[in-house]
């Protein structure tokens, strides 16, 4: 007798401007990516905490520019074709700060059209040694996303469901609210974790076993 698997999948998430939800706590990085033209000096850099949507934001924003997208955390170091393009760098507190503050000097002049920095932390907070490139960084313009509000979060945990294909029903995401960890990366795994124990037991996503699962009350 077989037994069947789900597969143990964790959908990409979708970057594109259709996915992005908007709510008032993301709204002045959203106003601020508009306009390149408008940031001081060609530089902004985006500022919020883990899952809040600095990253989806980042896509959007590059796509739409052309810009190349780098990620400190994996290193990197200007190259000749980066000249008169838009820079996204994601994680930028990471990045080694002889590359940031080349970089930074080449938008100055106008090599560079414009870069976005993301990151969970302040540039005035970044672990940088160099006395000018910390002197750049205080006169970086910020945005800033703030903690999703109760209304956003709904409307997150929604998309998160629809994005496996699911629609489940307000209790459930009422509950979640209540019972779950609020940061968008974590609400996004568990529910994956519990589309995958419902896939696999072959029984629809609803409140009472969304409870089960979280209380880890299913065998």
């Amino acid at each position: 007798m077989s037994k069947q698997f789900s597969l143990d999948l964790i959908l990409a998430p979708d970057n594109s401007e259709k996915a992005f939800v908007g709510g008032a706590s993301n709204a002045e990085a959203v106003t601020a990516l508009a306009d390149p033209l408008a940031w001081a000096n060609n530089i902004l850099a985006v500022i919020g905490p883990t899952g809040s949507g600095k990253s989806h934001l980042g896509h959007i924003w590059a796509n739409k520019y052309q810009a190349i997208a780098l990620d400190g955390d994996k290193g990197f170091v200007p190259r000749q074709n980066y000249r008169g393009r838009a820079l996204w760098i994601d994680n930028a507190s990471c990045a080694d700060e002889y590359t940031l503050f080349t970089l930074i000097n080449l938008t100055i002049t106008g090599e560079l059209r414009a870069l976005l920095f993301s990151d969970q932390n302040m540039p005035t907070d970044w672990n940088v040694q160099l006395p000018d490139l910390h002197s750049r960084l205080k006169n970086i313009q910020i945005a800033r996303i703030q903690e999703p509000d109760e209304d956003l979060l709904k409307a997150i945990i929604t998309k998160l469901f629809m994005d496996r294909g699911l629609k489940v029903s307000d209790n459930l995401i009422n509950y979640l609210l209540v019972h779950a960890d609020r940061s968008v990366d974590s609400l996004r795994n568990l529910i994956h974790g519990i589309d995958q124990q419902a896939a696999t037991k072959k029984v629809n996503v609803t409140r009472s076993f969304a409870a089960k699962y979280m209380q880890g009350k299913l065998l």
